[in-house]
């Protein structure tokens, strides 16, 4: 029977007004549980009350809580609410939202609310909301929630749903100062997740999750994630506010020095040591505070908070403008800690001088590992894991133009295709294929077909990052470092724990990594603590570096390390021992521009960046001595594209080869004055450093004496001395500290 057009049409409006109704009705029954929060004004962060061990200890983290809270918990500050708001008693649960996305499913691990859910997801279901009832709903500010959770539960403790929850702001350091109405910065890379925890880790049988800690749940507690993190099998979740208005952030988070004061104009950077003669050169990396405590000296003294004292698993790459670029991992003390960190740091192009290292990428309470750095023509890539984060994908990577000035948006891999068992752990290579495809190997679980139980993932990406795919194989080792063979076939190195016949072995294959094959290589197997790095120079030939462990033993680090050549693919190789190195550990090599190998050691009382030529490793004797020297000066002035002076400094090529900087050197603020001084000889600083906040406030100086030892003094905004440390190149002597209020 047909349908006159007429009675069509009320038909169709009869069923949008229905659906209109039925969505008001969903919308009413999803706002009426609210709690009224008024005005008021509170301390926020951590007040410096001591926890009780039964909160600080154990559960399911590797090692105790600081007793006092978090670091990014303080200041404490005063912060007033000025407004009256509605805050939802409990979580948007999974029949909530799939009330505006159908399409989703929860995770039955959570069955009491929506988790999985993105920083994106959650305001777009908060747009919906307001559009849907004509009244604002928003994610709640960082100070609203913690206010919220106070005035109903007086410190330290949260008692609500005691599940991590999104909140509106960017995630970054508090101000000591007071604030009304705060909402975050304007601009970052990570969102603030309040309520919970986001790791899965037990240390021991019996315990809970970190996720599941009391610790992780108090009330001062800050955990952070990228916006788009979003996974079937995650857990945070988020809660709304209903108010009058939103507050706007306001605030300008300090750069990391990692990102300031970069130039981006090469200066001669092709230019190098004399590939004809050995050339080897040492930079010691990490800070040394003599066994000091780091939250108690080295955060006071000045080094950046979040800074731990165990780093490892390492990453290094020549950035486009010349400088070298580091990554570790960075833990308060045990691997896999919820507050463990990605750190990088700079040394700066003709600088003999490695930065401080800095904690980034940061995701708050949920450990980061295994950082990857790659110079893709150009365009930087940072690949890291997490591999006790809930839910985790392989890896997540963000992307640099500038010479890691600013860098992209935290991206998670889009697997249209279903994929296999992974640890969310890159290894330290990357190659582009002849056809253009990225492959990427990252630690798996499970077997190979030999029934081996150590092996390695790799993952492609045919449209530059935008979408991914599981290979198929598994390699033939744990951390297997990934190069090309001339003819296209992937060449995978051994790893750790894994052995053919008592050697190291190979995995190799033929068709993207879908199937591989195994083969012994002239080199010792690896244990806990060891791994390979591997990489195809300019040359052609292979160099490899690792670690001998004739024996085959477990954290023994002392048989010493070696780096080796080939000039044909693998077959044959030539070895030489680094000298006075107990081990390179979890090692990275790459080659920059001018010929020199780059290589970086971890699991060694010091750590150094190594620079060689393939002269050192084929050639007998000594290797070119330390420059005394310079000629070929050469001043430089970088402009921006307005033709402000944005730098100064003077370069020359010293007699062992090297472009370094001689001389003064000068950033600049917007209005022309000084932002940053220093002055070097043979590329080492000499006399007086100083880092300016504005150009009346000094951050700090850095007085150099020719018997290489320094003195850095900090001073606070008022211009007041907080801290005096003296130091011989990395290791700290003394520091005069001012009592703790």
């Amino acid at each position: 029977m047909s349908v006159a057009p007429t009675t069509r049409c009320w038909m169709l409006c009869l069923a949008l007004f229905s659906a209109a109704c039925n969505a008001q009705a969903s919308a009413q029954s999803q706002t009426d549980d609210f709690i009224a929060v008024p005005p008021g004004s509170f301390m926020m962060g951590a007040d410096g009350a001591s926890l009780p061990p039964s909160i600080t200890r154990g559960h399911g983290v590797n090692s105790d809580r600081p007793a006092q809270g978090d670091f990014d918990e303080v200041p404490a500050h005063l912060v007033t609410i000025s407004h009256g708001f509605r805050i939802a008693a409990h979580a948007v649960t999974i029949a909530e939202f799939q009330r505006f996305d159908p399409k989703y499913r929860g995770n039955p691990a959570y069955p009491q609310y929506a988790a999985g859910i993105s920083w994106q997801q959650a305001t777009a279901y908060c747009a919906w909301l307001s559009r849907l009832t004509g009244k604002l709903y928003r994610l709640p500010t960082e100070a609203e929630w913690e206010y919220a959770a106070r005035l109903h539960n007086r410190p330290p403790f949260f008692l609500g749903d005691g599940v991590p929850e999104w909140v509106q702001d960017w995630y970054a350091p508090y101000s000591a100062e007071p604030a009304i109405d705060p909402a975050g910065p304007v601009a970052g890379m990570f969102r603030v997740v309040r309520g919970g925890g986001l790791d899965f880790r037990r240390s021991k049988p019996g315990e809970s999750f970190p996720a599941l800690s009391p610790y992780f749940a108090r009330a001062a507690n800050r955990a952070s994630m990228a916006p788009t993190y979003q996974t079937p099998t995650g857990n945070i979740g988020f809660r709304i506010v209903n108010a009058e208005s939103t507050p706007m952030p306001t605030a300008t988070a300090e750069p990391l020095f990692f990102q300031s004061d970069v130039k981006q104009v090469p200066d001669r950077i092709t230019h190098g040591p004399d590939a004809a003669k050995p050339f080897y050169h040492l930079h010691p990396l990490f800070p040394d505070l003599g066994g000091r405590s780091m939250p108690q000296v080295g955060w006071r003294l000045g080094l950046a908070r979040g800074l731990g004292i165990n780093y490892h698993n390492s990453a290094v790459q020549v950035l486009p403008n010349g400088d070298v670029v580091a990554a570790y991992y960075n833990t308060p003390r045990d691997e896999d800690d919820p507050d463990q960190t990605v750190l990088v740091m700079r040394r700066r192009a003709g600088s003999e001088d490695w930065d401080m290292p800095e904690p980034w990428p940061y995701f708050a309470d949920a450990a980061n590992a295994a950082p990857v750095l790659w110079n893709d023509h150009g365009k930087v890539w940072l690949f890291w894991g997490f591999p006790r984060l809930i839910g985790a994908p392989p890896f997540a990577f963000t992307t640099s133009t500038d010479n890691g000035v600013t860098w992209s948006a935290v991206q998670f891999p889009h697997f249209p295709a279903p994929i296999g068992r992974y640890v969310s752990q890159p290894i330290n290579s990357v190659v582009r294929t002849s056809d253009g495809t990225i492959l990427l190997p990252t630690d798996s679980t499970g077997r190979d077909d030999d029934g081996n139980g150590s092996i390695s993932a790799v993952w492609g990406s045919h449209d530059n990052g935008a979408t991914w795919y599981d290979t198929g194989g598994r390699t033939a080792g744990r951390h297997t470092t990934l190069v090309l063979a001339q003819n296209g076939d992937l060449l995978g190195y051994g790893g750790k724990n894994s052995n053919l016949d008592g050697r190291m072995p190979l995995a190799i294959s033929s068709d993207g990594g879908k199937t591989w094959h195994k083969q012994k290589t002239p080199f010792d197997p690896l244990q806990s603590g060891e791994r390979p790095s591997v990489l195809r120079l300019a040359s052609g030939r292979l160099f490899f570096v690792a670690d001998y462990n004739p024996n085959n033993q477990k954290h023994l680090h002392r048989d010493g390390a070696y780096v080796a050549l080939s000039s044909d693919d693998g077959k044959t190789w030539t070895q030489k021992r680094l000298p006075d190195l107990l081990t390179v550990g979890y090692v990275t090599a790459t080659q920059g521009p001018d010929g020199v190998i780059h290589i970086v050691t971890s699991k060694n009382p010091t750590n150094y960046e190594i620079e060689l030529n393939e002269a050192w490793v084929l050639q007998r004797g000594p290797a070119v001595p330390e420059p005394h020297s310079m000629k070929q000066l050469r001043t430089h002035t970088e402009r921006n594209a307005a033709g402000r002076t944005l730098a100064t400094s003077t370069t020359g090529i010293a007699d062992d080869g090297r472009v370094l900087l001689e001389g003064a050197q000068i950033f600049y603020f917007a209005d022309g004055t000084p932002q940053w001084t220093m002055r070097f000889h043979l590329g080492k600083k000499i006399g007086d450093e100083v880092l300016y906040r504005s150009k009346h406030s000094r951050a700090w100086t850095k007085h150099y004496e020719p018997d290489g030892t320094w003195t850095w003094t900090c001073y606070d905004r008022a211009g007041a001395v907080t801290a005096t440390s003296h130091w011989r190149d990395k290791t700290l002597l003394d520091v005069q500290l001012p009592e703790a209020p």
